[in-house]
């Protein structure tokens, strides 16, 4: 097997002495040390106590900002007020280690016509059609499944797949969030592996690593408290997460793959809505 062998090894150089690579692995561990520092931390009655003051929630916001937006901001470039030559260093817009395209952040133009969004958004509805009729199927079937289970424990309630009431904006935030996530993982290992399929798939597998590697996730929880059942969220999140990789392999723009994130978010949130739980829980 030499050649598999010299494969692997040039494609791990590859990575390596790629400038985008330090900072994926570095998103790539920042979430994961955080989400487990905080099921440590409210593993502790202390720590349950501190999880619930309106500060910790807060910096939970600040921080899921900077995460999801900022990383992938820096990366691009960023904008900052002052230029090079008053002896202040500072970005340039779209001079970072990503162009905007490689994150499918597009618009209008030549290159990106009216025909060519018309297209992108047929297609964009297509295979969101297909994701809600695949995604319900299964999620029908998993309600069936687990409302005869019960978690371990005394008075446990039973395992359900349902979600908590959610203005539509907050939907559409979270929505924002994870696709500019996604899409950072995507096109920076595109650029990398100088592959747009690869970049995707090889994104998608980082983004189902941080996930297996968060307790909260794992458990079924939301954080920070890890009180409040979130089963119906990760499993929807993984399902978005394969739709806007196939979607964006199909159309290149991050806005259409936003688009149908949303609304398949929003049609789950409303057909599955759990009466018993409150948005204050969830946030």
């Amino acid at each position: 097997m030499p050649d598999l062998d010299l494969g692997l090894t040039s494609l791990g150089a590859a990575l390596v002495d790629a400038p985008l690579f330090p900072w994926i692995v570095s998103s790539l561990l920042a979430y994961v040390v955080a989400a487990n520092l905080l099921w440590a931390i409210r593993s502790t009655a202390r720590g349950k106590s501190w999880m619930g003051s309106p500060y910790v929630r807060i910096l939970a916001y600040a921080g899921s900002f900077f995460y999801h937006l900022g990383v992938p901001y820096l990366v691009l470039g960023g904008w900052w007020p002052f230029s090079g030559d008053i002896g202040i260093p500072g970005w340039q817009p779209q001079q970072g280690l990503l162009a905007l395209a490689d994150m499918g952040l597009v618009g209008l133009g030549q290159q990106w016509p009216v025909t060519r969004w018309l297209e992108a958004a047929g297609t964009g509805l297509a295979l969101g059609l297909f994701s809600l009729l695949a995604l319900g199927f299964a999620w029908l079937n998993a309600s069936r499944l687990s409302a005869g289970r019960r978690p371990a424990g005394a008075g446990a309630r039973p395992l359900s797949l349902e979600f908590a009431p959610r203005p539509w904006w907050a939907v559409l935030v979270g929505a924002l969030y994870l696709e500019v996530h996604w899409a950072f993982y995507r096109g920076a290992l595109a650029v990398i592996l100088d592959n747009l399929y690869a970049g995707v798939f090889v994104g998608l597998a980082a983004v189902c690593l941080e996930w297996l590697l968060n307790p909260f996730w794992r458990r079924g929880v939301a954080p920070p408290t890890g009180t409040v059942p979130d089963a119906g969220r990760a499993w929807l999140n993984a399902g978005l997460a394969i739709t806007s990789a196939l979607l964006f392999l199909l159309t290149r723009n991050l806005w259409i793959c936003l688009a149908i994130h949303w609304l398949l978010a929003l049609a789950f949130w409303a057909l599955a809505r759990s009466p018993s739980a409150t948005l204050q829980e969830r946030a």
